[in-house]
């Protein structure tokens, strides 16, 4: 039996996804003065759609079946509306770096929901991630500066990354039928529909915001969404999901060292602590479906029987986020 050369791992995809969606954490702070976490979320959704509207021209986005529109929609609020707003609420209060270390929690959420609604099973050592995640990520919460305001901000934060665990859950059988392009387009498009009535404040304070507040705002939907969504696609194309998923662990890296460079300031010591609580336990949890795939794997390569092409498979929400930031 011949064995396939390995693909080169795409670092520089993959290094770029990361300080993409890294880059959103500050963005988001440095947006804050000058507008609401309402219109932040609505600007940065019309920019989106905006620069994906040539997609939908040039025929890359397919027509949504009338049976997948609800849950469309409910990915597009979830993981659009709901998770934006959520996250910009909490960063008024909680540093970009500390936000994004709270965030990385949202695997672990979606690997919950994951066992509650599409009766995956984690195991022992999938267990044991979530446990060592979940402490992590309560030790972030608690160790944000001590103020209310502060601890309502990481709340808020938690929330929004339980809103985009659950986006991760409706968006996974989307998959099987629809592209990321698509996804994005049509989640943008639910997403932005509810806060409509929003968009004449937005374009109010942009008439007055500085620039460097608009600038952020622009750089979150062009870069951070648009743009991270097409060095994401290079990268799930030619890496496997497990080597993938080592973007995830890159995301809060990039907003502390960006957090840091330009806002100037480091969470504490312990929500660091935390955030590597976090990570590890992510690690764990994706250890064990990484092997398991390998596994399998070689009991195919080793079958006697013609292989057949694999079917569409869904996007598993610890390994291969959608999203992020």
């Amino acid at each position: 039996m011949t064995t396939e050369p390995r693909a080169a791992i795409p670092w520089a995809s993959m290094a770029a996804t990361a300080v993409l969606w890294g880059s959103a954490f500050p963005a988001i702070r440095i947006a804050l003065p000058d507008y609401t976490p309402a219109s932040i979320a609505v600007l940065r959704i019309a920019v989106a759609l905006v620069l994906l509207v040539p997609c939908l021209a040039l025929g890359r986005v397919g027509r949504l079946r009338r049976d997948d529109a609800v849950r469309m929609a409910a990915f597009g609020v979830t993981g659009m509306t709901a998770y934006q707003l959520l996250l910009y609420t909490g960063e008024q209060s909680v540093e970009g770096g500390t936000a994004a270390l709270l965030i990385t929690a949202s695997p672990v959420f979606a690997t919950l929901l994951g066992i509650a609604f599409l009766r995956e099973r984690p195991g022992g050592r999938g267990v044991a991630g979530l446990v060592i995640a979940l402490c992590g990520a309560v030790l972030v919460a608690v160790t944000t500066g001590g103020g209310s305001g502060t601890l309502a901000g990481a709340a808020a934060i938690i929330l929004a990354a339980a809103t985009q665990a659950t986006s991760f859950i409706l968006q996974k059988p989307l998959l099987n039928r629809y592209s990321g392009v698509e996804c994005t387009f049509y989640g943008s498009l639910f997403g932005l529909v509810p806060m409509l009535p929003l968009a004449p404040s937005a374009l109010a304070q942009a008439a007055t915001a500085q620039v460097s507040g608009t600038a952020a705002v622009v750089w979150l939907g062009l870069a951070c969404t648009v743009l991270a969504f097409w060095t994401w696609s290079r990268t799930l194309r030619t890496a496997s999901a497990a080597t993938s998923s080592l973007v995830l662990y890159g995301v809060p890296v990039a907003a502390l060292a960006l957090d840091a460079a330009l806002l100037h300031v480091l969470p504490a010591p312990t929500s660091i602590l935390g955030g590597v609580l976090v990570l590890t336990g992510i690690t764990v949890a994706a250890f064990r479906r990484t092997a398991f795939r390998r596994t399998a794997s070689r009991t195919v390569a080793q079958s006697p029987k013609t292989p057949t092409p694999p079917a569409s498979r869904p996007r598993d929400p610890v390994t291969e986020p959608a999203s992020h930031a």
